[in-house]
Parts: C-alpha cells; structure tokens; sequence
C-alpha cells in the first residue's frame, strides 16, 4: 500500500550522542541489508556525508531487527515491541508520540543501554486508494497485514478505508491468511520475503513486480506494471473469464444435447447436427471475443 521506500524523519539520541553519531552506528549495523528500513538509515547517512564503517558479525533477526558489533561494542537496532526487556516510561512516550503521527520507529541500543531512536515514514502509493475503491465495486474486502507498529498501521489503513492486522511476525501472517482462507478464497498481495509464506497459505498469491525474488518464484501471479489498480482489474477479468466459460460449456452441451435427441426422434437429420456443431464452436467462440472488451471496475467517488 505504500512506496516501500520510507525516509528519516526523527532522530531523537541520547544526551552525550549527536543526531550524526546515532545514524552512523545504526547504520554500521544495517550495512548491506535490503530492507527498505536499513536503506532509509543508509541513504540519511550518505545525505549527512557520513562515513559509514560496517559493523562486524552482523546478523539479521527475524521478525525483530539486527545486531552487530562495532569497536567491540555490541550494537542493537530494533522495533521498540521486540525489545528483551521494556523501554523506561521517557522512552516509550517518545516511541508512542511518533508512532501516533504514524511513524515507524526503530530504537538503537548499544551494549544494553538504549543511545538513540530513529523515526522513519513512508509514503502511500499514488493509486492505493484508487485500487481499494476499485475493489470496493467488486465487492471484495481487503485486510492489511503488516509488521509495523499498529499505531502507523492504523493511519495507513484509516485513509484507504480497510481493515487491518499490524505487528505480525511472518508466522502471524500464515496464520492470519489461513483464518481467512476458512469462509473466504482468500488472495495475498505481496513484495518482500517475509510475504512469501503467506502467499503460499493463500488461496492465490499475487506479487508486485517491484517484489523481491523470493516473492516472485512464490506467487501465482505478477503485477509486472507494478500498479496496485492491476489488482482489481485482473479480478474483473478473472471474474468475467470464468463466466464466459461456463456459458460456453453449457451452449456447446446444450445444442449436443438437443441435436442429439432429435436426430435419434428424427425430427432433423445428420447434416443439420453436423452443422449445428460447427455452428456451436462458432457461436462459443465469439462468445469468448467478449473478453477483449471486459468492462473495469470504475473508481468509486
């Protein structure tokens, strides 16, 4: 639902740290890593002329942040929520009042002891709200499962009118899908790897064509224009695809069906049911040229 390329907005350290210093040690841990996170705090490093010197046995830790160690101190970046132990009162109605205006908030921490936090924001796509309202006229419900903080979630989903399901780990969203796939037919649009599980538990995996490698080889299909208002679109076409189908098995049965009977009766002869077929693969294939002019789903106002 949004540019997947967020941007630094706060830098909050602690006294004794410069704002320069906080972004270079957390970036020394996020060095190499492709999550749109870790480039943002890369990218406002290079903005801040930073000499980034990356840190030594970096790891990453699912669903939580990463570690590394930088002149022999052990370096921490991670989500608030995910923390061993919980942030002093200061600290988390520091997190709570970014994280209200829908920011995405990473702490850093430096051998235990926290140094600094960063907020970091991305953008809504220009057509997400288009594509909602477009499936809104469909009639499909859409669900935002997302790791993020429930408090930026809220403000995402808040302007695109849907439902959502925040702070899930890859696992959570497995679950989530497989809940869902139990009253409904359920589609999982994703990008990144820790999409890719649960584009398998659903009933059909769709990836953007911005996705990652993993989300791609994972997903039945590909939004390769990388549009969010394809989503829609594909379904509309799928939707009358499966109906043009089922009218065509039932006028190529039915004209069987009924030469069948009166030929055996009589009533007409073989070169008029031998003609009746032709007519039948005929009429069933221009019943499918009707898909070349598929009404769309238009933006609901």
């Amino acid at each position: 639902m949004t540019e997947g390329k967020p941007h630094v907005t706060d830098l909050v350290p602690v006294d004794g740290i410069t704002e320069n210093e906080l972004v270079q040690i957390t970036a020394s841990v996020e060095a190499g890593s492709h999550h749109p996170l870790a480039k943002a705090v890369i990218n406002k490093a290079e903005a801040l002329s930073i000499n980034v010197v990356e840190a030594e046995n970096r790891k990453a830790l699912a669903g939580k942040g990463v570690e590394g160690y930088l002149n022999g101190k052990h370096v921490l970046v991670s989500a608030p929520s995910r923390l061993d132990s919980p942030l002093d009162g200061i600290w988390q109605n520091r997190v709570e009042l970014l994280e209200a205006e829908g920011k995405t908030v990473v702490i850093t921490l430096e051998n235990n002891r926290v140094i600094g936090l960063i907020a970091l924001q991305d953008t809504l796509r220009s057509d997400a709200i288009d594509a909602m309202s477009m499936l809104r006229v469909l009639n499909v419900n859409a669900v935002m499962l997302t790791g993020d903080n429930p408090r930026a979630a809220a403000a995402i989903a808040g302007q695109l009118g849907m439902e959502y399901r925040a702070g899930l780990l890859p696992e959570d969203k497995v679950t989530a899908v497989m809940e869902l796939n139990r009253n409904h037919s359920t589609m999982m649009v994703g990008d990144g790897i820790n999409d890719a599980p649960a584009m398998k538990a659903s009933s059909i995996g769709v990836a953007m064509g911005s996705g990652t490698d993993v989300a791609l080889e994972t997903a039945d299909a590909a939004l390769t224009h990388n549009r969010l208002t394809g989503l829609p679109e594909v379904i509309a076409l799928s939707q009358s695809t499966r109906k043009i189908i089922r009218e065509n098995i039932t006028i190529a049965l039915g004209l069987k069906a009924i030469f069948l009977v009166t030929s055996l009766l009589g009533i007409t002869g073989l070169w008029v049911a031998v003609l009746a077929d032709s007519g039948a693969t005929a009429l069933v294939t221009a019943n499918a040229v009707r898909l070349l002019k598929v009404k769309l789903p238009q933006i609901k106002k």
